[in-house]
Order: structure tokens, then C-alpha cells, then sequence
């Protein structure tokens, strides 16, 4: 049985597109790891750190941002509501995040850990909003759903995890949205279950008929999510956040076995990172399960009505900065901060939301160039680490092969490396629409081929002594050859119809 009938062209399509997609795979994989590389503009060869390019280069573009012509008017309609955190909004949040911290990596400026960690702990708290809100207006649990969000989290990560040789983990934003995502769905999912065969008395949530889950089924499942987050994360923390010698628990029977098969570094690295954001998805579906009604509520408030959330998102932020800045955390680069990350990262956000509302206008009002990086926030974030910089995030990359060039090598780089998200989420988009448009059984068979794929060399190759051997290559160009056969006949068969 189809999921949707294949559209005409789909052959070509998905053809054109797997050959530009491998091109621009090369070119990653190339600037990674043969291009030119060095150390300037992000620092000196004395101190490999460039704070002052990170403000300055900040300060430029929120001018930029927010300048006259680079601002967007929202308009109040059902496509694009001027509501109070808006999809545009949440959009442009994201791309000055997202800005922030490739900033951040390309001037290696270590002074701004802690903000740049709040950055990313927002983008785990929008995990848990975003898919709050859609799933208590939907009620989407459907596999297509599902696999649809893995697909979009995951796809290009893995094939430039495997063209550039790098570990998935490396990538650990796309390791926390995912593993983020996956509880808020079964977390979620399993409430919806218990509405519909134990509490029958619990609406069915419709976007068309604009209902949304009770009170009840968004408490049940913001539990569920709470108490399942600390069965695996909470006990036990040991120095440094590793997990070597810690006695079994949830966790590692969930992650930990199968992880530390893959290796050491992977399995340490997982904890370490997953550990420092455990409790930032929580929080935002806890706002998600309130947003509709404070969202009504918040442009017919009163500045006095408005006062006591004004207090209490400041003293939230308060307690943020006392605490990053206590003798104990604030230095040795973030490494004793990291133990206390996932209790105060996320207390930044209320006030943030709040003084982005605050006014009419800042709420009709977004920066278009912002939101537009936020729709790419993925691509950027994936490809900074083998296009904007280099050799492992270690360098950055130069086409003009001289440190006296640092800053011309910059403004080209950057120019590439921007062209390059925008090819990397439209072919992305045409793969995805055409795997959609696929029957199951040339799914299943595609899903199967890769499976064997990574087996046999995951099985063979992995214990020997040489894994890039003559053999290995051999036995990777048969399956290439095998593959791109199958896709041309694809491509043919599609044509002739």
C-alpha cells in the first residue's frame, strides 16, 4: 500500500538530487579535511581567542538585524499571527541563537560560555514547547509523524557524519533534540492512549475545530515526561559527569549498554551532554501546556497586571546570573559550572519572552534576516564544523591559504558557507518529499540495503587492522555501483511512465 501516490518526476528528482547532495557532501568533506586551514582572525598564534571580533561582530549585525529595512511586519491574520511568541518570533529567536554560537566556535571566545550555553539549552527547552503545543492541538502520534521528525533531525547529520568520518555525538545538538523529542512523544503519546480507552471523558484534541488537550491529559503528560527525564538522568552524578564505574540504573540500561558498544567516546560524551539539559525540555513543555490562555491573555493585560511577571522573570534571570558567576563556577572555562547547567538554564527564557512582547509594536515587528537563519538553524549549526571551520572544529577553513588574508578569508568563507545551508535544506526537502511519495516496499528495500550495508563493514571491518583497506573499498564501491544501478533504473522506469 502506498503512503501517497508517486508524483511524476519523482525518478529524476530524487536522481538530481542524490547527485548534488553527494557533490556538496565532497565539498564538506574536502574543506574538513584537505582545505587550507589556520588559526586567524578567531585569535593570535599566542591565544587562539578573539573575544573582541565575537562583540564586535554582534554588536554589527544586531544593527544590521533591526535596522529599518531588515525588519518585518507580522501581520495579524491566520497565516502569520502577531501573537505573543509567534512562530516568526520563535524563528528569529533561533536564527540569533544559532548566530551566537557559530560566532562563538569561529572566534573561540570562552568568555561567553555561559550565554552560548543558555543558547543551547533554549534550543532543547523550544523541544519541548514546539512539540507541546503541536501535539496537545493535534494529537499526531502517527509513525509518519514520528519518523518525519527523526528524518529532519538526523538525515544530513548522518550523511556528513559518514562523509567527514565524524562521530554522531559530535553533533550533540541533533543527539538532544532527538532523544528530547522521542520522550515528549511517547510521554505524550501514552496519555493520549490513556484519554482514549481509560478516560474517555478527555477531549480529543482537533487543530481544525481549534480544541486543544484538557487540563488533565497536559498535566498527565507533563508528569509522565518529569518523572521518566529523572529516572534516567538523576541518579547517580558522578565527578565530571562520567559514568565508567556507576552502578546500573535506568539509564544504562536505556542508553549506556548499547552506547559504549559503539565506543568509550560516545558513550561518555552522550551522558555528559544529555546530562547538562535534562530538565530544559520540562520546562518548556510546562510553558506549552499554559501558552494558549497566556497568550489571550497577555495583549489585553494591564502594565500592572503585567508587573508581578515582570518581578519574577527578573529574579529568575537573577538567580541565572548569581549563579554563573559564583567563585565556584565562573572559571576553569565552564567546567565546574557544567554540574549546576541544567538547574539554571533555562530561567533566562521568561524574561526574554516578556521584554520580546512587551510592546505592540516589538510584537508585530520581527528581523527578517534573523528568522530567515532560524528556518536554517540546522544546516548552520551541521555545517559550521567542516565548511565555516575545519579538522575537527579545531581550525578554520581558508581559501586563501595566508593568515595576512584572515579577515578576507572570513567574508568568503562565510559567503560559501551560507549558500551552502541554503542548498543543503533544499535538497534535504526534495529527498524527503520523494522518499514520502514512495511506496512501502521501496522504502522497506532502501531501509534494508542501508542496514546491510553498515552491518557487514560495522561487522568486518571494524576489529581489523587496516579498516580503510583495498578489501573495505572494494567491497564500499560494489555496494555504490549496486546502489546507483538501482536508481537509474528507478529513474528510467519513472520516465517511461
Amino acid at each position: 500500500r502506498r503512503v501517497s501516490a508517486a508524483a511524476p518526476g519523482d525518478g529524476p528528482s530524487a536522481l538530481l538530487a542524490g547527485l548534488e547532495l553527494a557533490l556538496w557532501l565532497s565539498v564538506a568533506a574536502f574543506c574538513d579535511g584537505v582545505a587550507p586551514a589556520g588559526l586567524l582572525p578567531a585569535g593570535t598564534r599566542a591565544r587562539s581567542e578573539n573575544p573582541d571580533l565575537w562583540v564586535g561582530g554582534m554588536a554589527l549585525l544586531f544593527a544590521f538585524a533591526f535596522s529599518a529595512r531588515s525588519v518585518r511586519l507580522v501581520q495579524d491574520d491566520a497565516d502569520d499571527p502577531a501573537l505573543f511568541f509567534n512562530r516568526a518570533q520563535c524563528n528569529e529567536w533561533k536564527g540569533w541563537m544559532q548566530v551566537a554560537f557559530v560566532a562563538y566556535h569561529y572566534t573561540n571566545a570562552q568568555d561567553v560560555y555561559v550565554p552560548i550555553r543558555w543558547c543551547v539549552s533554549a534550543y532543547v527547552w523550544l523541544t519541548g514547547f514546539g512539540n507541546g503545543v503541536y501535539f496537545w492541538a493535534s494529537a499526531d502520534f502517527s509513525a509518519k509523524r514520528f519518523l518525519q521528525q527523526i528524518w529532519r533531525m538526523n538525515f544530513l547529520c548522518a550523511l556528513l557524519a559518514l562523509a567527514t568520518n565524524t562521530a554522531w555525538i559530535d553533533y550533540y545538538f541533533v543527539a538532544l533534540a532527538t532523544v528530547h523529542f522521542v520522550l515528549i512523544f511517547l510521554c505524550l503519546g501514552a496519555t493520549r492512549l490513556l484519554g482514549k480507552y481509560v478516560f474517555r471523558g478527555w477531549p480529543t484534541p482537533d487543530r481544525k475545530l481549534g480544541r486543544e488537550a484538557c487540563d488533565a491529559e497536559k498535566a498527565v503528560g507533563w508528569l509522565l515526561l518529569v518523572v521518566l527525564t529523572c529516572l534516567l538522568w538523576v541518579p547517580p552524578q558522578l565527578n565530571n559527569m562520567q559514568r565508567n564505574s556507576a552502578p546500573k540504573t535506568p539509564y544504562d540500561y536505556v542508553f549506556q549498554t548499547w552506547l559504549k558498544d559503539i565506543n568509550h567516546h560516545t558513550a561518555n560524551y552522550f551522558w555528559t551532554r544529555t546530562r547538562m539539559d535534562y530538565l530544559s525540555s520540562i520546562h518548556g513543555l510546562l510553558f506549552a501546556a499554559v501558552y494558549a490562555r497566556f497568550r489571550d491573555w497577555w495583549p489585553k493585560a494591564s502594565l500592572a497586571l503585567r508587573a508581578p511577571c515582570y518581578a519574577v522573570a527578573s529574579a529568575l534571570f537573577a538567580v541565572a546570573v548569581y549563579v554563573a558567576k559564583m567563585p565556584k563556577y565562573c572559571c576553569n572555562s565552564g567546567a565546574d559550572y557544567r554540574s549546576v547547567n541544567a538547574y539554571v538554564d533555562t530561567l533566562w527564557i521568561p524574561l526574554y519572552l516578556l521584554l520580546r512582547n512587551s510592546t505592540p509594536w516589538l510584537m508585530h515587528r520581527v528581523s527578517a534576516p534573523m528568522e530567515w537563519i532560524g528556518m536554517h538553524s540546522l544546516e548552520f549549526y551541521l555545517l559550521q564544523f567542516h565548511v565555516f571551520l575545519t579538522r575537527k572544529s579545531q581550525m578554520i577553513l581558508y581559501i586563501i591559504p595566508k593568515e595576512s588574508w584572515a579577515y578576507t578569508n572570513m567574508i568568503i568563507v562565510g559567503f560559501i558557507y551560507v549558500c551552502l545551508c541554503v542548498k543543503a535544506l533544499e535538497l534535504t526537502n526534495v529527498v524527503r518529499g520523494v522518499v514520502w511519495r514512495c511506496t512501502r516496499l521501496k522504502v522497506g528495500l532502501c531501509a534494508a540495503w542501508c542496514v546491510t550495508f553498515y552491518a557487514i563493514f560495522e561487522g568486518y571491518f571494524k576489529d581489523t587492522s587496516h579498516p580503510c583497506d583495498g578489501a573495505s573499498w572494494g567491497v564500499w564501491w560494489a555496494f555504490a555501483v549496486v546502489a546507483a544501478a538501482f536508481l537509474c533504473a528507478w529513474t528510467f522506469l519513472d520516465l517511461k511512465a
